[in-house]
């Protein structure tokens, strides 16, 4: 007989959060960058400003130290009061959330920032189920850590979300596409279905599209999409991405695009008309 599982109020956070301090605290007593690895952020990491919100004290100043020590500059607040007044405040290159904070939780903080104008965010969580994954993704988080996590790797992910940020906007990324009678604004974070009507999609489902109208019809392989949509562990967004296909179809359907994304089977998906940018 399957053993029951206890259900997700269960948890003692108080119990969890210790765990969490005391696997995350780095191996040697000061980090520093060094060597080689001090090359890794280099320009990238003293330009970059990072703002982490956790209701845990602890953990909230182990990471501003830590990173810190990697030349970013730190911001902090325990929750999402906090989040708003820093974002009101300042500009920030990315966002560490936490998911189950006092008050006004980390999904619903992320729910409420406007799309178009907030930075990547990285959402961490002592739970780390596939569902807050998943919703998480579909509201535009663009990766996911699972409490306790490596300092090292969110500095890495924190790296890497950067990067690719600052690329998208030096190559154009709010560029207006057009295909066929479809017009989607990539800095408005918007899609216009022929006729003129306004097709509503969440921050995951516009990315999803944004990835296959970039390639100008070609196709476009899981992989690819994957990492269009955020995340670094396959098993859990490559789940997601059928959730977020399926749902974009029944959109685009429901407007008129109902063949507009095709299956390649065993090889990938393709925008059935090919994009341009818009005059």
């Amino acid at each position: 007989m399957a053993i029951p599982q206890p259900p997700r109020l269960a948890l003692r956070p108080e119990i969890d959060r210790f765990a969490v301090r005391e696997r995350f605290i780095p191996t040697e007593p000061s980090v520093r960058p060094v060597g080689n690895e001090a090359k890794g952020g280099g320009n990238l990491d003293q330009q970059t400003r990072v703002l982490i919100i956790d209701d845990d004290a602890a953990i909230r100043a182990l990471t501003a130290e830590f990173l810190s020590g990697h030349g970013i500059e730190v911001a902090t607040g325990a929750g999402a009061i906090d989040l708003y007044a820093q974002l009101k405040a300042g500009r920030f290159d990315a966002i560490v959330l936490d998911v189950m904070m006092a008050g006004e939780d980390g999904l619903t903080a992320l729910s409420k920032l406007p799309i178009a104008d907030r930075p990547p965010v990285i959402l961490v969580s002592v739970l780390g189920n596939d569902v807050d994954r998943i919703v998480g993704i579909e509201l535009g988080a663009d990766d996911y850590l699972a409490k306790p996590f490596n300092p090292r790797e969110l500095l890495a992910r924190l790296r890497a979300l950067v990067r690719r940020s600052r690329l998208r906007e030096a190559g154009g990324s709010g560029s207006v596409w057009a295909f066929g009678d479809w017009r989607l604004d990539a800095a408005q974070w918007q899609l216009t279905a022929p006729g003129g009507a306004d097709v509503a999609l969440t921050p995951g489902e516009f990315r999803l599209l944004l990835a296959l109208v970039e390639q100008r019809g070609r196709l476009v392989d899981r992989d690819r999409l994957l990492a269009a949509t955020g995340g670094e562990e396959a098993d859990v967004f490559d789940r997601s991405i059928d959730v977020l296909l399926s749902r974009l179809r029944r959109k685009l359907t429901d407007h008129g695009g109902r063949d507009l994304i095709r299956t390649v089977r065993g090889e990938g998906y393709q925008l059935a008309l090919a994009a341009r940018p818009a005059d």
